[in-house]
């Protein structure tokens, strides 16, 4: 729907995107209207932000967040199976985006989800994207029709699309999603989401988030129901006092995991979608005697969703957290409290709102989890190259870069995580050096990451290609890098690769 430029911000150092958008025909206009209505009222963790819209030329310009990662076609083409958890980490986070979307007043209709139009970020996050289709009209009959085939409910090619359209679409990108996994629970989402019958799918996109948190659960806690029926069938052979016990062990099991389960689910909206109110919701379920913790997220919830709110009294909750945790917590239950200080580490990461003294307060807590839990001291130091990569960006890089290069190195080394999540390590060092102009660093980390894992990853080789030709490197390596890239599946099908391949041959 236009061209985007990648921007730097000379005087902070920061990285935006700058939509150009045509001014030429009534569809350009419509779209470009459509597009600036929407995005300059967003503001959710899923979706770009909107930070100016200004006139050059007789065109429009939106400066917005740059989203950086890879499409999720991208990553479909790239593997064969989407691990579960990332499955249902992305899932809930385009519904919640979705649910938003259609929540705002008047209701935004995506009209064109679809894969490419899924950014999956180096934290692993997902971002919706492109909102040149959507719509901010609470009525159903459309001006122009939009969609994209496979992905576009039947009705939007008869000019009518509202907020079912938009399951349509969802269904069938969980289903691309799932591929041949699908649990039996997921495809009765699927297929519920995309009948071709409107009225016979979700009502809203709150009620496909429930079904996939329950979808999530059965398969999160098979094991666990396993051995309540394990339980339940030795029982059955005993009898009297015998029989009882095992009646009680098995509810004192159901009540645990009740409790577990609306704590992590709560846990997750809280941290993952940002969603308070569902969060809170959660929190409310657990029985405080239980998991004392939830206390503090109640808390911490209430605090956010209070529109008078003042940050400070979200780090006086935090501050009382930890107090709590070092007081009750580090003597009984030592992996427990390491748990909670990463969490607590993550509040003052996720609301510093680039003051550096509450990124100070993390890496300060997050260092204790990594010298005193190694249990823990991946996740240490996952959430310490974030912190590192925050402060690097308040000040200009320097010696802040350089400490999540080295946090990064020793995920590698200890082979924290799976293959994608590595791969994002060495990538991110890449860029780490490449902002401090250590491009031979940058080029070993490339060499190094491909030699590890070979042709698994196209950022990889497209991230090397782009060096190589800023730098001005020889043409012999130009030409090796180049030929290694094609390589990749789908790689010919990638737009930075094709830029890529035309300066080459422009050049």
């Amino acid at each position: 729907m236009g061209n985007v430029f990648l921007a730097k911000d000379n005087k902070l150092g920061m990285l935006w995107a700058v939509k150009e958008l045509g001014d030429s025909g009534e569809f350009a206009s419509y779209t470009r209207k459509s597009e600036v209505s929407v995005l300059r009222r967003v503001s959710h963790p899923n979706l770009p932000r909107v930070t100016d819209i200004f006139d050059e030329n007789k065109k429009t310009y939106m400066v917005m967040d740059y989203i950086e990662g890879r499409t999720l076609k991208e990553i479909l083409a790239s593997q064969k199976k989407i691990p579960p958890g990332r499955f249902y980490r992305w899932s809930l986070e385009i519904t919640s985006a979705l649910f938003y979307l259609h929540s705002m007043k008047p209701p935004v209709i995506y009209r064109d989800l679809k894969p490419s139009n899924i950014i999956i970020k180096p934290s692993g996050h997902a971002v919706l994207i492109d909102f040149g289709t959507a719509k901010g009209s609470g009525e159903n009959l459309d001006e122009y029709a939009f969609g994209t085939k496979k992905y576009a409910a039947p009705e939007q090619f008869e000019g009518i699309s509202d907020k079912r359209s938009d399951i349509y679409a969802l269904g069938k990108v969980l289903s691309d999603m799932a591929g041949n996994n699908a649990t039996i629970f997921l495809k009765r989402i699927i297929k519920k989401c995309t009948n071709r019958d409107p009225d016979a799918r979700y009502g809203s996109v709150d009620s496909v988030r429930r079904a996939l948190i329950f979808s999530r659960d059965i398969y999160k806690y098979a094991a666990v129901l396993t051995a309540v029926i394990i339980l339940a069938l030795a029982g059955a052979y005993e009898s009297g006092e015998n029989a009882k016990d095992s009646v009680k062990k098995i509810e004192e099991i159901n009540t645990n995991e009740r409790m577990n389960a609306s704590y992590e689910n709560g846990l997750m909206c809280f941290y993952e979608l940002k969603d308070y109110p569902a969060a809170l919701s959660y929190f409310e379920k657990v029985d405080e005697a239980r998991i004392p913790e939830k206390a503090y997220y109640v808390r911490l919830c209430n605090v956010l969703l209070n529109p008078d709110t003042d940050r400070r009294d979200l780090f006086s909750v935090a501050e009382e957290f930890e107090d709590f945790n070092e007081r009750e917590i580090s003597l009984t239950d030592p992996e427990r409290k390491a748990r909670n200080d990463l969490k607590i580490a993550r509040l003052y990461l996720a609301f510093c709102d680039g003051d550096a003294a509450k990124l100070e307060e993390a890496e300060r807590i997050l260092i204790s989890v990594y010298r005193d839990h190694p249990r823990s001291a991946g996740d240490a130091l996952i959430l310490l190259e974030a912190v590192y990569r925050e402060m690097g960006r308040l000040e200009n890089g320097g010696e802040w870069y350089l400490k999540a290069v080295r946090c990064n190195d020793e995920l590698i080394e200890i082979n924290e995580g799976d293959e994608e999540f590595l791969i994002r390590r060495y990538l991110n060092n890449a860029r780490f050096y490449e902002e401090l102009e250590m491009y031979k660093k940058a080029d070993e980390t490339y060499r190094a990451c491909k030699k590890r894992f070979p042709f698994k990853n196209s950022d990889i080789y497209i991230g090397h290609l782009r060096l190589l030709l800023s730098r001005q490197a020889p043409d012999e390596m130009i030409r090796q890098a180049y030929s290694e890239a094609l390589s990749i599946k789908g790689i010919t099908e990638n737009k930075e690769f094709l830029k890529l391949k035309e300066r080459m041959e422009n050049e």
